[in-house]
């Protein structure tokens, strides 16, 4: 058993080579998508490289027990249903039965949103996932636990809560490397580091987070629930239950709330992908019901199997998507660093998921959509990325609408001139941002 956690990182064309020590607690490393993050995860877990960086990583010291949080928490999810899934890792690491039931039901008491044992993991919310996921991991016998952005989907809230919770329990007992993409989470740290494509140096305090000066014009958005309900038929839980909201005139409507409230349920809904139990919605632009694009938090399963480039053709096929603009949106996607010849026949689990975002926004802000649904765009994205997502839904919102799901309430109030808070029921207007001209 090893005291710490300790390598050189080598960036060969900067000339530099740093040492670097993590005692026990809660270490974190903050970087943008692309930074490096994923090789030095690959590199401390001795796997293959999942693509290019500017730096090796050597004279590693690191024990072998351990233990790995997920980016996309549903890559981490291996059985069929939460009990069979919490007792999997119980499992393997103990062989008494008495204290295998005890701790069980243990872990069971920290999940209080599970109604159903029998659910299957991925009925779960995002936020939900993760905390799933961050119970199993730190309830195994591993010395040592990576967090990939493994608490990205989790409100602020609830993130400080499960952060307190790690931290208590856990900072004299394990080594936690947390890789995140938010700039606010340096403030959970031990020992605070900054993660770029030419050095990794300790963080200095200073703030960095992103600023945004936005204005749009006023829209026509009109969403109208009545008595809106809807849970799963293996549950006695509703995840909407009775909701009566009455919202119009938007051009760019916010939708905020506790993990696990229904946020994502209620865009389904919206969208019509799912139907509801009982009750009804209605959606209209101009006295017209709009076409409805949607960017789903977990970007794999819009996908599947297939690639962007299969989705751009089927889109093209139904006539959403205008085959005369693809120069237009291969320069746009330029502008964004991202090479379209590059990435257009790749599987989305091969590329990382701010550019699968990014280039699903594009592609869905230059389709023939009347309203886009992002459902937590802003995940895996550091303050330069958020940026550039901030002049992407400028451009979004010279003629389309919008509904922006996010537990990123800076960029919500930012970005929307209408708010739904899930919580409490209620809509409030954000004047700021509107131009009315």
């Amino acid at each position: 058993m090893t005291n710490h956690c300790s390598f050189d990182i080598k960036f060969e064309k900067f000339n530099k080579n740093i040492h670097i020590e993590f005692p026990k607690g809660l270490n974190i490393i903050y970087g943008e998508s692309g930074s490096g993050k994923s090789k030095i995860i690959y590199s401390i877990l001795n796997k293959a490289n999942p693509g290019s960086a500017n730096f090796s990583i050597l004279n590693k010291i690191i024990s072998e027990s351990i233990q790995l949080v997920f980016q996309n928490p549903e890559n981490q999810i291996i059985c069929q249903n939460l009990q069979s899934e919490l007792s999997f890792g119980l499992e393997s690491s103990s062989d008494n039965s008495v204290d295998l039931k005890d701790e069980l039901q243990k872990i069971k008491s920290l999940l209080p949103f599970v109604d159903d044992w029998l659910r299957h993991p991925s009925t779960l919310s995002g936020g939900e996932m993760e905390i799933l996921n961050i119970v199993t991991a730190f309830t195994s016998k591993s010395e040592v636990v990576l967090i990939d952005d493994g608490l990205s989907y989790l409100n602020p809230n609830t993130k400080k809560q499960w952060v307190e919770w790690i931290k208590n329990n856990f900072s004299k007992k394990k080594t936690i490397l947390w890789f995140t993409s938010d700039y606010n989470d340096l403030s959970f740290g031990k020992t605070k580091w900054i993660l770029s494509l030419s050095d990794m140096q300790p963080h200095d305090n200073s703030n960095s987070n992103p600023e945004y000066q936005h204005k749009h014009r006023n829209g026509l958005l009109s969403i109208k629930t009545k008595d809106l309900t809807f849970g799963f038929e293996a549950s006695t839980k509703t995840i909407i239950d009775n909701l009566n909201i009455n919202l119009s005139n938007a051009r760019s409507v916010g939708i905020i709330g506790e993990n696990g409230s229904g946020k994502t349920t209620l865009s389904q809904l919206i969208s019509n992908s799912i139907k509801p139990l009982s009750g009804s919605v209605e959606l209209d632009i101009s006295n017209n019901i709009p076409s409805v694009g949607v960017l789903n938090q977990f970007p794999e399963r819009m996908l599947g199997s297939n690639t962007l480039e299969h989705l751009l053709l089927k889109l093209i096929n139904n006539n959403k998507f205008d085959p005369n603009i693809l120069n237009s949106f291969i320069k746009k996607l330029k502008s964004y660093q991202i090479n379209w010849n590059t990435i257009k026949d790749q599987n989305a689990k091969d590329l990382s998921w701010s550019i699968v975002r990014i280039a699903l926004i594009i592609i869905l802000s230059q389709s023939n959509y009347d309203l886009i649904i992002l459902d937590e765009p802003t995940f895996g994205l550091g303050y330069q990325q958020k940026r550039k997502l901030s002049e992407l839904i400028k451009n979004i919102l010279v003629n389309k609408h919008l509904i922006l799901i996010s537990h990123d309430i800076d960029f919500v109030n930012a970005h929307c001139d209408q708010v739904l808070n899930f919580d409490l029921k209620n809509i409030y207007k954000n004047h700021i941002i509107v131009n009315a001209k």
